[in-house]
């Protein structure tokens, strides 16, 4: 079984349990803390992580109620050239926020504008601002694996640190955008930025 049908199969069992408990976060810190794979399977293990933190987020993050009034489907996305296209795409028909799942690869800031969450993939850093700007305060969650993303306006980013994916967050961009990360996101961020 792939690492990220376990992840994903994990939290089907056990989402009853934690909710009833109040503790969806365990499951969160799960995955937040799984280490990456050996060398020979390191790149795709990484990426079924990345796409694992992802829904995750999605999940542990709140958004405005008019963004998402009478939508049936969440959408989860990428801008430019992904790595983890396939694994985002294997999301379609999860369930996030009482809505399925479904996954597009955009090429251009003004159609990205359609989305919930957003991965802004390294072949868009040289137009991260124009991108950045173009999405304004629209309550898109935008996260990417560039090394600066959240210093330079980003939402979440993903990081490997000691053999394990990490991440780091910008509460004033979220908070600007009408996103509420949860407390359960925030406890296991590495990094918080501009938290007041």
């Amino acid at each position: 079984m792939g690492i990220l049908a376990f992840i994903i199969r994990y939290g089907s069992c056990r989402k009853a349990h934690l909710l009833r408990h109040g503790s969806l976060g365990l499951a969160a810190a799960f995955i937040f803390c799984l280490p990456i794979a050996g060398h020979t399977e390191m790149l795709t293990s990484e990426n079924s992580l990345k796409a694992a933190f992802i829904l995750n987020f999605a999940k542990l993050v709140e958004w405005p109620e008019s963004a998402l009034k009478g939508k049936a489907e969440f959408c989860i996305a990428t801008l430019g050239r992904s790595p983890l296209d396939r694994e985002l795409a294997a999301l379609n028909g999860k369930s996030v926020q009482g809505r399925s799942v479904v996954f597009h690869q955009y090429n251009s800031p003004e159609e990205a504008g359609k989305c919930q969450v957003l991965f802004i993939s390294r072949s868009e850093q040289p137009r991260l601002a124009g991108i950045l700007d173009s999405l304004g305060d629209m309550p898109v969650l935008t996260v990417s694996d560039q090394d600066t993303f959240c210093t330079k306006g980003g939402m979440l980013s993903l990081a490997s640190e000691k053999g394990k994916v990490v991440f780091d967050a910008n509460m004033h961009e979220t908070q600007r955008a009408g996103l509420k990360p949860s407390s359960h996101l925030l406890r296991l961020a590495r990094k918080i930025y501009g938290r007041h």
